[in-house]
């Protein structure tokens, strides 16, 4: 059974990695050693890295992915583009794909997608009409304006696995699509190299770390989600970090810098960290630990599992701290935090409200983190007995997804 895997083209970012890695392994489980995925990664080197991952070979690259659109015009183009895709679903059936997974999280959001989510909402309609399509693990919309109906009449045929109940309510009620699922991200699983000791020991000795002795920073270099005062952006971050050099609490516990999108370029969260490092006070420097090395993911994973707790503008960073079992203080540009860690993870109280550029410009930023690290600090054990037993539940959600897809991709008729 061969299976085309959408909307991983950058496997260095690790939610994003995290996500492909947990459906290509576990959905292989359930197939069987039979099934091979063909996925838009970007590069071969990405497909690699998903191969060491998971230790699946049967993995390549789309060929067929990124193909221009013809015509010499904006409005030849959009003429053109029906006609394209479906030329495109018909090579991709003569390659022997029988469905099609686009992987979550919230690309199909205006927020990131912007004008072009009509361009994949059209995709989708194409594709549905010819092949089984999943949208897996998935915060969708909301959606304004004309995209609307678009959204409405485009994905009534995918067969969706939200992420969280929002989500869900939004596509049953505002949508009025049927085939809805309520499910959690893919990467609230374990990972498949996550119970490696060998893994665990290592990439801590690479830093020197220990246990709970290090709390991590993920400082989104996303700016632009959070205000559009970079210089100011980069600035709290740092405020942030001097004022934790500041509480005697954490006198001894060292202060990581961690980028959880690393794909060298302006929204690398290395660039911020740079910053940190080359502007922070002379007191702190000894304690900071700043990573700029690539890793997989499950490296990362185990570094934010590890520590005593994250604070993050990254939301996957904070599935992983709270997937091991530690708080995690989350930086919010959108709805999905709400969805997967306020009303999924229950953890509303560890999410901190950040898109607006007062906040960044006046320095309120700095003092909501710094209340919520009290917060954490005087709350800790409470918080992590609320942690575990809601990471389970969405362990199961996420798998009955899973095993869901299996089934539907086993039946031998589609419509």
């Amino acid at each position: 059974m061969k299976i085309l895997l959408n909307h991983i083209p950058n496997t260095l970012n690790y939610g994003s990695s995290m996500m492909a890695e947990n459906l290509v392994y576990y959905l292989s489980k359930e197939l069987g050693e039979n099934t091979a995925f063909v996925c838009d990664s970007k590069s071969d080197e990405d497909l690699q890295r998903i191969k060491e991952s998971t230790n699946i070979k049967e993995l390549s690259v789309d060929r067929l992915a990124g193909t221009e659109i013809p015509g010499r015009s904006a409005l030849s183009k959009l003429v053109n583009y029906r006609r394209f895709l479906v030329e495109k679903v018909r090579k991709y059936e003569n390659m022997g794909i029988v469905g099609m997974i686009v992987l979550g999280g919230d690309d199909l959001s205006e927020y990131y997608a912007g004008s072009r989510i009509a361009l994949e909402l059209v995709r989708l309609r194409v594709f549905s009409k010819y092949m089984r399509v999943f949208l897996a693990g998935q915060t969708v919309g909301p959606f304004s304006s004309w995209r609307v109906p678009l959204a409405r009449r485009m994905l009534r045929d995918c067969i969706v696995y939200t992420r969280d109940t929002l989500t869900k309510h939004y596509l049953l009620k505002d949508l009025r699509l049927k085939k809805v699922y309520e499910s959690r991200d893919l990467a609230w699983l374990d990972l498949p190299m996550q119970n490696d000791k060998n893994i665990e020991d290592s990439i801590l000795a690479k830093y020197d770390l220990r246990p709970n002795e290090y709390i991590v920073l993920v400082p989104s270099g996303f700016a632009g989600q959070f205000t559009k005062n970079w210089a100011r952006y980069n600035l709290r971050w740092l405020d942030i970090v001097n004022g934790l050099g500041t509480l005697e609490s954490l006198a001894k516990k060292k202060i990581i810098l961690l980028g959880h999108v690393v794909q060298s370029d302006i929204n690398d969260d290395r660039n911020v960290i740079r910053h940190i490092v080359n502007q922070s006070e002379v007191s702190s420097r000894q304690r900071i630990i700043p990573i700029f090395d690539e890793m997989l993911p499950v490296e990362a994973r185990m570094i934010l599992g590890n520590g005593y707790f994250t604070i993050t503008g990254r939301m996957h960073a904070a599935v992983s701290t709270s997937q091991m079992g530690k708080p995690a203080i989350s930086l919010s540009y959108s709805v999905k935090y709400k969805g997967v860690l306020g009303e999924g993870l229950g953890m509303k109280d560890l999410i901190i409200e950040a898109r607006g550029d007062d906040l960044w410009e006046s320095g309120k930023i700095v003092i909501l983190v710094m209340d919520k690290v009290e917060y954490v600090l005087s709350n800790y054990d409470s918080l992590v007995s609320r942690i575990r037993p809601a990471v389970e539940e969405n362990k199961k959600l996420t798998m009955t997804q899973i095993e869901d897809i299996a089934n539907k991709l086993k039946e031998k008729s589609y419509r």
